[in-house]
């Protein structure tokens, strides 16, 4: 006898839990006897070895293969190809692996009778929350092509906007890693070999060159030391962030970064915003759509006020007096989605405090460079002088005693 999980439905609901049987069939047979209508059944591995749950899973789909995904499935919906058709061809042609896995699987639950927002729910490490809302709106509303070309839309602009900050960033982490890189060669190799001749010269150091000194002989001395605090310090930090007070603790305290905080706020709002856009156009109520806007906000401190606004609605307040409560948007903004409320144009005012937020996403990513460049500079200049008045002052005064004497 073999152990299997199993997801079934009776009276309309989910059911779901472990049965002995000797294949998936008997499994099958006994719940058809208990009026349970078998969706999933898989067995259990009886020697499962080691759990490495607590690593972290790493996704494997990147955001050009849900972009494909979403174009091809909307162009297929628009075109009244069936949903069972459409996945199955496109199995054919999709490249990644773990996606063709999942639309196998998605293809067997739409055969089995679910919806396609159920079989997508299926598989949370490829589709977020998001994803799955909009796609059971418009099932709901027989729009399915609008919601795979909404989602589609919103794909391709999250691309855009990342891509944008890494070529913006990409130049100063490039600089920063070679200081770095650089400080290490000097510190472990070069340091230690001026040692030997201020050594033999017998000279008075000056108090730069005897930090610098005293720096490097540490590094070498407790380099493994250093370098497993590092990993500890890491791997820590990781399993704290992983508990919502740690998270939450996290999320608030990136926002609050110079340079950084303001500028990822920014563009979580800018998020939010076009989120909230696309809900609406999706026909979604204000409060399935804060809902989503909540599951898709990957910064717990902002979802928790998204939070605020979702439940302050729930209880009848205007969207304008929730979202002033939760105090993460701009008197301006505030005032743009007064005057929607006010005119029921809440759609078209959400829209352009999206256009608001993403110009002001669009200026801090021109002039991310500009402004970090200045701060490397400075560094740069900082570190040339530490080692100038640390190694080459001292040969400096050396070269002159010998030419004086």
């Amino acid at each position: 006898m073999a152990k299997f999980n199993y997801i079934g439905r009776a009276d309309g609901e989910r059911v779901d839990g472990e049965m002995d049987g000797t294949n998936p069939e008997h499994i099958a047979a006994q719940l058809q006897s208990q009026g349970i209508v078998p969706l999933t059944i898989h067995e259990i591995s009886q020697n499962p070895g080691i759990n490495w749950g607590f690593l972290p899973r790493f996704k494997q789909i990147k955001v050009d293969d849900l972009i494909v995904f979403s174009r091809q499935m909307a162009a297929l919906s628009r075109s009244g190809v069936p949903l069972v058709r459409a996945f199955t061809g496109l199995i054919d042609s999709t490249v990644n692996s773990t996606l063709k896995k999942a639309m196998g699987q998605i293809v067997a639950d739409l055969q089995a009778g679910h919806d396609l927002s159920v079989a997508l729910g299926e598989h949370p490490h490829i589709f977020d929350q998001f994803f799955i809302k909009v796609v059971r709106v418009g099932e709901e509303m027989g729009r399915l092509e609008d919601a795979f070309t909404q989602i589609f839309h919103y794909l391709e602009s999250s691309k855009i906007t990342r891509q944008r900050i890494a070529n913006a960033v990409r130049y100063p982490i490039f600089v920063v890693m070679t200081v770095i890189m650089a400080i290490g060669v000097v510190n472990y190799y070069v340091i230690p070999a001026f040692v030997q001749l201020f050594a033999k010269f017998g000279s008075q150091l000056p108090i730069t060159t005897k930090i610098l000194i005293a720096t490097s002989q540490y590094t070498r001395e407790y380099a493994p030391l250093l370098l497993a605090l590092l990993v500890m310090f890491f791997i820590v930090g990781w399993f704290v962030r992983q508990k919502p007070v740690g998270r939450l603790f996290w999320d608030r305290v990136i926002l609050k970064i110079p340079l950084v905080g303001p500028l990822l706020h920014r563009i979580i709002l800018a998020r939010l915003s076009r989120i909230f856009v696309l809900g609406s156009r999706s026909g979604m109520n204000l409060v399935q759509i804060l809902s989503a806007v909540e599951a898709t906000v990957n910064n717990r401190f902002l979802a928790q006020r998204v939070v605020t606004i979702r439940l302050g609605v729930s209880r009848g307040e205007s969207l304008v007096q929730a979202a002033q409560r939760s105090q993460i948007f701009k008197p301006l903004v505030l005032q743009m989605l007064a005057v929607g409320e006010e005119t029921g144009q809440i759609e078209q005012m959400m829209d352009e405090v999206a256009q608001f937020y993403e110009q002001e996403v669009d200026y801090e990513i021109k002039a991310l460079s500009s402004t970090i460049e200045p701060v490397l500079l400075l560094f740069l200049a900082v570190m040339v002088l530490v080692l100038a008045m640390g190694i080459f002052l001292p040969l400096w005064d050396l070269g002159a005693g010998g030419l004086g004497r």
